[in-house]
Formats: C-alpha cells, structure tokens, sequence
C-alpha cells in the first residue's frame, strides 16, 4: 500500500486540477495507509504529503469563517462575528496539529532540517525535504492563528530555512520551480536574525516568484502573497495578484505537478477573496480575480457587471 501510495496514487495525483477531489482524498485516505504503520515499515515521506494537504483542507475552512466573521463584523452582528472567530481558531488549531504531524514525519524520514544535509536518493525525496518544510512553516503560523493552542515549537520555523538551503541553488530553484528560495525568503520576513548580511529577502522573493511564472508551478507567488499579506503589505499582494491573473493565461500549469500549481491558485484566490471582503463586504466577483473594486472602468463594463450580480 505504501509503494502504491507513492509511486502510483501521488504522482497521479500531482496530474490532476481538481484541487477539493485531492483535499477530500488526503482527509479520507489518511487513517487507512497510515494504519500500516502497526505492521509494517510507517509510511513516513507519504504521511509528510497527506499531512500538509490535511492541513491545507482545516486552512481552507479557517479561511471562510475568517471571511464570515469580517462580514458580520461590517454589519455590527458582533455576536456572530465572534462565533466565526472562535470557529475559525478552532480549524487553525487542526490546521497546525495536522502541518506539524507532516513535519515531524519528515525528520523522521529524511531528519531533522537543521545544519546537515540528506542524501536525497531520488526527486520525489526532494519534494517530500520541500513540502515537509513548507509544513513547518504553516505549522508555527497557524499556531499563531489558533492563539498557541497546539504548542508547535518556536524552532521549527528557523529549522526550516536551514533545511531549505540544501536546495537553495541555481540547479534545484529551476528544477523546482524558485520553490526552495521562495521557502528560505518568505522565512527571513518572518523569523528574525536569519536573513544573511546583504540580502534583501523581499527581491529573493520576486525572483523566486518570476522562476515559478515561467515554470508553470507558481507556487512561490502563493507564499510571496500570504507573507505579504501579513506583512500589511497590500501594494506588493495586489501586484502580485494582477501578476498571477496574467500569468495563468499565459503559461500553462506544469502538467508533471499541475496540481501544486491549482492549489498556489487556490491560496492566491484566499488573499484575493480577503481584500475584496474587507472592502466590500463580498468575495472576488466571479470573472473578477486579478482586478479590484477601486479599478476604473468604463461605463459598459460597470453596466454589465450590475446585470450579472442582478442575473
């Protein structure tokens, strides 16, 4: 089942553009393949994976009760916008217990991110060393979101970016579509003092996220958006939406990892349906993402779009 799971199910996976049919697999199949840990060798590289898209699918609802306590907090519901907050720290909470248990399970496959580096014995044991780094990542921020309610320790985060230097070169950023930069960089927004001198990590940013564009996997651009975003920094998200918007309609997803490139669109669209709900009480209008409410336009487009929302 093991072998299955990673040298069929996961690549086949990859293929694929249905990002809500993956969430669903993770979430369904996780208690079966990891219950041959009893008996067997764990499954420790494929629990990193369905750990991270286990976490995604808690994020992903966090997010809409984020959405829905914005709303009734617009409309001076209060006690409802206090329920969707605590809904929301709720699916935080799950969130980070499901990132970490995909952390942990990397170091014990490959070890522990930090000063060495492991022999990678193929591609799919880099793409695990990633993923498993990104899953600390969004372990220690959504702890953060969850008011500290699972306990992810404040090291792992650090621990990442070390980790993340052992594919943190010309060769492995374009094999890896800027993934490895894009992880070190938006670390060294967040986690102080591991910036190296000389550095600007928000241009290794907008390098790694022009590598990803180009390879048709944008994910960097994802987590160039969410540090931003948290950052306050709404002139580089709104950059970077257009700049996404444009980009799909361009260059087409990488058809070997479609799938990691529909769920960077996933999380781009998150932000995006943020600051619509801020300003507007209402996510992207549909046909909208890439554009925001403020945008001048002409009196037909205006015209039409009141007849679609009246439709």
């Amino acid at each position: 089942m093991t072998n299955i799971g990673e040298d069929v199910m996961v690549p086949y996976l990859l293929t694929t553009d249905d990002s809500k049919i993956a969430c669903a697999s993770g979430e369904a199949l996780t208690p079966m393949l990891m219950s041959f840990s009893t008996v067997s060798t764990p499954p420790d590289q494929l629990e990193v994976l369905l750990g991270l898209v286990g976490g995604a699918c808690a994020s992903q609802r966090a997010v809409e009760l984020e959405l829905e306590y914005t709303r009734f907090s617009g409309e001076k519901r209060i006690t409802q916008a206090q329920d969707a907050r605590i809904r929301a720290k709720r699916w935080y909470a799950l969130a980070a217990a499901r990132y970490y248990a995909s952390y942990k399970a990397l170091t014990r496959a490959l070890g522990e991110p930090g000063d060495h580096c492991p022999l990678f014995d193929n591609d799919f044991e880099q793409l695990i060393w990633m993923i498993g780094s990104v899953a600390g990542l969004q372990a220690a921020l959504s702890d953060v979101q969850a008011n500290m309610a699972v306990g992810v320790p404040f090291n792992v985060a650090p621990k990442a970016e070390r980790g993340m230097a052992c594919l943190d070169d010309d060769k492995h950023n374009r094999k890896w579509w800027g993934l490895p930069k894009a992880i070190r960089s938006a670390l060294w927004t967040i986690v102080p003092g591991v910036t190296p001198e000389g550095v600007d990590p928000w241009n290794e940013l907008t390098k790694a996220r022009r590598m990803g564009m180009e390879e048709g996997v944008r994910l960097p651009s994802a987590l160039d958006a969410l540090v931003s975003y948290n950052d306050s920094n709404m002139v580089r998200v709104r950059e970077i939406l257009r700049e996404h918007a444009k980009s799909v309609q361009s260059t087409a997803s990488n058809r070997e990892y479609r799938m990691l490139d529909i769920m960077a669109g996933d999380l781009l669209l998150e932000v995006s349906d943020r600051l619509w709900t801020e300003n507007t009480g209402h996510r992207t209008p549909i046909g909208e993402y890439g554009t925001f409410w403020d945008d001048k336009k002409d009196d037909i487009k205006l015209d039409q779009n009141l007849l679609d929302e009246l439709l």
